[in-house]
């Protein structure tokens, strides 16, 4: 799984849930706190599913990277 890039609005870093896969949108939201989810405004559209790119970051590696560590080790 590709790290998505951030989107900066009004000098907050944030990523949207729907730029992830069905599944890897609902394992994140699942993990999330129900309080997490920010609607923005950017050029006039809301954007309603963002998130902190350094909540999303720290869920990406722990979740993603340390799993396919995991997985490589039961592969031998």
């Amino acid at each position: 799984m590709n790290r998505l890039i951030p989107i900066e609005i009004e000098g907050e870093k944030l990523v949207q849930l729907s730029q992830l896969t069905i599944d890897q949108a609902n394992d994140l939201r699942s993990w999330l706190p129900s309080n997490s989810l920010k609607k923005v405004n950017l050029h006039g559209v809301d954007l309603q599913d963002c998130i902190d790119f350094e909540t999303y970051d720290y869920w990406f590696k722990s979740n993603h990277i340390l799993s396919k560590s995991y997985q490589t080790i039961l592969d031998f």
